[in-house]
């Protein structure tokens, strides 16, 4: 009985694993264009819905997610190093 189901478990983990793993893209605000109404979300709530503003750490949307710093310890691009063309 357990040799049956463990083919279907590991289908089921190997097929929904991607889905939970992938990362959230922050919360937004939502305007509705209907009724005006704001509201702080992960995922657009509907195409009546347009984005305000964001992205934001909190549900409130109070705090604003800051982007990545660049790297600056990385060696620099070969495009910068090649010979400029004359003019």
């Amino acid at each position: 009985m357990t040799s049956k189901l463990l083919p279907f478990a590991l289908a089921l983990l190997f097929a929904g694993g991607p889905v939970l793993a992938q990362p959230s893209g922050g919360f937004h605000l939502y305007r509705s264009t209907i009724s005006g109404k704001q509201v702080c979300s992960q995922n657009p709530i509907s195409p009546d819905w347009v984005k305000q503003a964001g992205p934001y750490q909190d549900p409130a949307c109070k705090v604003e997610q800051k982007p990545a710093p660049a790297r600056t310890d990385l060696p620099a691009s070969p495009l910068d190093l090649a010979p400029k063309p004359q003019r």
